[in-house]
């Protein structure tokens, strides 16, 4: 079965700027795509990036107030030239973040 058929929430392509915070240090990686349960990230290559399982996310989404932040876990990283992406999934938010990210994704994929 292909990755795609494999999710259960729908997932909205975007291109907007995420704060993470590794090891102490804080990233500004592109926002590729999102849905209710995670985010793939992408970085330019050659930036030293700490590798940890427990990144934590800063996402300001367009249409919804204030930030939402997300503990998260590395799911898949891989190399795409230029870029590394990594996919993340949410292992601590709050419900009312998770609501504001599933109402964000319906809007982008017109069903809200």
């Amino acid at each position: 079965m292909n990755q795609s058929n494999q999710r259960k929430h729908s997932r909205a392509t975007v291109n907007l700027l995420a704060g993470e915070t590794n090891r102490g240090r804080y990233y500004l990686p592109l926002l590729a795509n999102i849905s209710e349960n995670g985010v793939y990230l992408e970085s330019p290559t050659d930036l030293e990036m700490p590798r940890v399982n427990d990144p934590i996310v800063e996402l300001n989404l367009p249409g919804i107030d204030g930030l939402i932040w997300a503990r998260c876990r590395v799911v898949r990283e891989e190399n795409q030239g230029f870029f590394t992406g990594r996919a993340l999934s949410f292992v601590d938010i709050s419900a009312i973040d998770r609501k504001h990210i599933r109402l964000y994704v319906q809007r982008c994929i017109g069903i809200a």
